[in-house]
């Protein structure tokens, strides 16, 4: 198998063609989906989960979140993609492989060279993601734009990141109907290299995760879209409560009764405090596959390059989007605790108050429940997805060793290893 970003790659097709279609059907296609009802409820990205507008209150909150049931990936044949890109964007493939993903489809694409491409301006040429996403987010087409426009955004702002590219009608999606069920389709920019969790963890990593983070969310302090006012997932961490509904799938019953404890706690001692919170817009998904890394000039070390996935923004306490990525590093270096190296990377950019601190324990906490039980569920639709249980082995480890070992004193170990970085010699 190849690999992109040292992610597997399945190779599905390599072929070339001659344009002769019909740029106008995009339109056509765009007029009778836009005559459709669209929605207004939320969630996008790496397994969240969103919801449908056009009708009535009630029914927005109840299509927003995932159902138990509920099988929301695109079903996508090869002869899809490639119809697509032609149609759409008015590329002739010369090849496509599909990325490993949670509930979307992704496929990094390669245009023909020896056919021009009239209706993409500017060429990448590292290639392009197709990105055709899942059902839910898909009804979500406020939240689409806003993903969008902060991509946009971001790289006006230095951040790296893919850029999305306009379709044959002039807009950065549209929507199709992809074996009876409507689907959001976007082409962004490749950022190629080599993913974080492909590389060696080294502290001088992790503390560079932090200060990246922190300037990813200085420059999204200004950023606004009306689509995140309301926007909903479960993949939020003031969902959390919602995770109850998926804890059958979490087979093993001392296992359970621990994630039951956990979510009653973040509810009794996070979410009560919410509205005390500092409010933004947050990656809310800064985790070991999401963020893009180079050599460094040394050819010895690697910086982080830029990020990927912008499917999990939302509006929310920046704690959360401490917490989030806090679980993740912590879960790649395999060690509670080096989370300290990464706080201390974030808090040398952005200070982050003694209690809002104190509440981290808990944010990490809920975010492996959260990522175990919907990883168990989601598996349970797709077995042949393994993508799925990558954080299982560590993750009931990590929580475990947190909940039951070292909760009391987590704080104090993350604010004693993080000092030590910062007064050691060499970094």
């Amino acid at each position: 198998m190849e690999q992109w970003n040292n992610v597997e790659l399945t190779n599905m097709s390599k072929k070339s063609y001659t344009l002769n279609h019909a740029y106008n059907m995009a339109e056509k296609l765009n007029k009778e989906n836009n005559a459709a009802p669209t929605s207004n409820g939320s969630g996008s990205g790496s397994g969240s989960i969103k919801g449908n507008d056009s009708v009535q209150a009630k029914d927005q909150t109840d299509s927003s979140v995932l159902k138990p049931g509920s099988d929301v990936r695109p079903k996508v044949e090869p002869e899809d993609v490639e119809n697509l890109l032609r149609r759409l964007y008015g590329i002739t493939v010369s090849e496509v492989k599909e990325i490993l993903a949670y509930d979307d489809r992704n496929f990094l694409i390669h245009e023909d060279s020896n056919v021009k491409n009239p209706l993409i301006v500017s060429h990448c040429p590292h290639g392009y993601i197709l990105k055709i996403m899942n059902s839910l987010d898909s009804k979500k087409e406020d939240v689409v734009d806003a993903q969008n426009q902060v991509m946009l955004y971001l790289s006006k702002q230095q951040i790296k990141c893919p850029r999305p590219i306009a379709n044959a009608s002039g807009r950065y999606y549209s929507v199709e109907k992809l074996n009876g069920t409507a689907h959001v389709v976007r082409l962004l920019e490749f950022v190629p290299g080599q993913i974080f969790r492909d590389v060696p963890i080294t502290k001088y990593l992790l503390f560079q995760s932090g200060e990246y983070l922190a300037k990813l969310d200085r420059a999204l302090k200004d950023f606004t879209h009306e689509a995140y006012e309301t926007h909903s997932t479960t993949w939020m961490l003031q969902n959390v409560p919602a995770v109850r509904e998926f804890l059958f799938a979490v087979k093993d019953q001392e296992r359970k009764a621990l994630c039951e404890e956990v979510i009653d706690a973040f509810e009794s001692k996070v979410l009560s405090v919410v509205p005390t919170l500092d409010h933004q817009i947050i990656h809310g998904d800064f985790n070991e596959s999401n963020i893009v890394i180079e050599t460094a000039p040394n050819q010895t070390d690697h910086n982080i390059k830029g990020v990927i996935d912008f499917g999990d923004m939302s509006k929310s306490p920046l704690l959360f989007e401490i917490g989030i990525a806090l679980t993740y590093m912590t879960l790649e270096a395999k060690d509670l605790a080096s989370g300290g190296i990464f706080l201390a990377g974030y808090t040398s950019i952005k200070p982050v108050s003694s209690t809002e601190l104190g509440y981290l324990k808990y944010c990490v906490a809920a975010r492996l429940v959260q990522s175990l039980v919907l990883g168990l569920y989601t598996h349970s639709l797709h077995p042949t997805n393994d993508y799925l249980l990558s954080t299982q082995h560590e993750g009931w480890k990590l929580l475990e060793k947190l909940w039951k070992d070292s909760f009391d004193s987590v704080d104090e170990l993350w604010s004693t290893t993080g000092h030590q970085y910062l007064t050691q010699s060499n970094k």
